[in-house]
């Protein structure tokens, strides 16, 4: 039997290797064009964060948003493809960033944010991680916070406004607030427990009011009556108790009123 073996031109292969490595080398010479090009907007990155004073500041989606539409349309004009080019430019801001909040010393300073239907599973972490000191107040592990489902979560932020702290990527904090006419009902105001005690339960109060609007001319909240700490923090920020409401024999809910400018 006649056995044929197609024999490869190891010319063509040669040809190949040589045309690859070209390729390679162009690509080499234009990552050290970009890295040069990187080197420069960091320069400027680190001028422009000298002159922002404020966390809230660095964090700018406006300006992401306008920089990436931007770079999209100088794709266009260059043929580029804009998906690459958003998410090149997506991923380069975001290290810029964390380069920005490091420089200011805010690289792990909780920043406030809009609270989603999305966050609805760590929203309800967090808050069974910080009512456990309440269910040992009230010894009841039953609390309405800690046996919460997360489909009544969800249900609830979707008809809610709410805001949550971001240290880093982690949620370390949250508030839900609904609006009745005039008054702005806020609820289950959560700080992680080892974040307890650094201002953070006061930025997210005051995020709440603001997020009210000029229409809300007052705020609202409750508690239970042996939660003296958060009886202080509230009549710290302005709140004044309105009525007591026993809601079973061991615990009496304190409403609180407040007067927004």
């Amino acid at each position: 039997m006649l056995i044929l073996l197609r024999m490869e031109d190891p010319s063509a292969e040669d040809a190949s290797l040589v045309a690859l490595r070209n390729v390679r080398a162009e690509i080499d010479r234009v990552d050290r064009q970009l890295v040069q090009e990187i080197a420069e907007r960091e320069i400027w990155v680190r001028a422009a964060g000298k002159l922002k004073a404020m966390a809230p500041a660095v964090r700018d989606p406006d300006r992401v948003e306008h920089v990436v539409a931007q770079v999209r349309g100088i794709a266009a004009e260059l043929g580029a493809d804009g998906d690459v080019v958003e998410r090149t430019y997506r991923s380069m801001i975001a290290a810029f960033l964390d380069l920005e909040l490091g420089q200011q010393g805010f690289l792990d300073a909780p920043v406030i944010v809009p609270l989603t239907v999305a966050d609805a599973g760590e929203v309800l972490t967090l808050q069974r991680a910080a009512y456990a000191s309440e269910a040992q107040l009230y010894a009841n592990p039953a609390l309405p916070a800690l046996v919460q489902t997360l489909p009544a979560l969800v249900e609830e932020l979707a008809s809610s406004l709410g805001q949550k702290a971001l240290r880093g990527s982690r949620l370390v904090g949250a508030v839900r607030s609904v609006i009745d006419g005039n008054t702005l009902h806020i609820g289950r105001l959560t700080v992680a427990p080892d974040m307890q005690g650094s201002g953070l339960g006061t930025a997210l109060l005051a995020a709440a009011e603001a997020a009210a609007g000029p229409d809300v001319t007052s705020a609202a909240v409750f508690t239970g009556h042996l939660s003296t700490d958060n009886l202080r923090f509230y009549e710290r920020h302005g709140y004044v108790e309105e009525r007591r409401e026993q809601v079973n024999p061991r615990v009496t809910l304190v409403h609180l009123r407040k007067t927004l400018p």
